[in-house]
């Protein structure tokens, strides 16, 4: 019989080093979430959209308000009158509100303008919808329409409630660059 033989003394205390006890899996228990690891990448999602938002804004702004493009003309809206679509002429005085069931249109005096400038004339409602424009051309072209009607939206009898913006644009390229007029007026409910 073939007697065995124990193993050498330095395997045993290095083997036995990396002895580990048995696992009973009974009594494991799950480690808890990290939460603060949670909302910190949560945060770093956040941080990265907002950063995409904020490019985004500056690219549309510098495509739409280019640096350099200012030159400082302001175009000279005599006002905002009561508006006759029959006869296509305003009355009374300057206003800066109406009632929804008074027309009104502003008054732009294009003379005072160059006339190699490419402008138009827009009226915005509060939902930024165009409700009445005239151009873009140059000043020249448009000395025949000095006045712009607010236009009532189609399915109404009156114009919506609200702030509406009147604004006198300069263009370059197609595109408007500039704004060189602005009135604001308030449609009262």
């Amino acid at each position: 019989m073939q007697h065995l033989q124990s193993p050498p003394l330095c395997w045993l205390s290095w083997h036995s080093s990396f002895a580990q006890p048995p696992i009973h899996w009974r009594l494991v228990v799950a480690a808890p979430v990290d939460q603060v690891r949670t909302l910190y990448r949560t945060l770093l999602v956040y941080a990265a959209v907002s950063i995409l938002i904020l490019a985004t804004g500056l690219a549309e702004f510098a495509y739409f308000e280019p640096p350099g493009q200012d030159t400082g003309l302001k175009a000279s809206i005599t006002g905002v009158f009561q508006y006759d679509p029959v006869h296509n002429t305003t009355r009374g005085p300057d206003r800066s509100s109406f009632p929804r069931t008074m027309l009104f249109a502003a008054v732009v005096d294009w003379s005072s303008l160059p006339k190699d400038l490419v402008v138009d004339a827009r009226w915005y409602d509060a939902f930024g919808n165009i409700v009445g424009s005239v151009g873009p051309a140059t000043p020249a072209q448009l000395a025949s329409q000095t006045i712009v009607p607010v236009k009532v939206p189609p399915g109404f009898q009156h114009n919506l409630p609200g702030h509406y913006v009147f604004v006198v644009e300069r263009y370059e390229g197609g595109v408007p660059v500039e704004v060189i007029g602005r009135r604001v007026v308030l449609v009262e409910r």
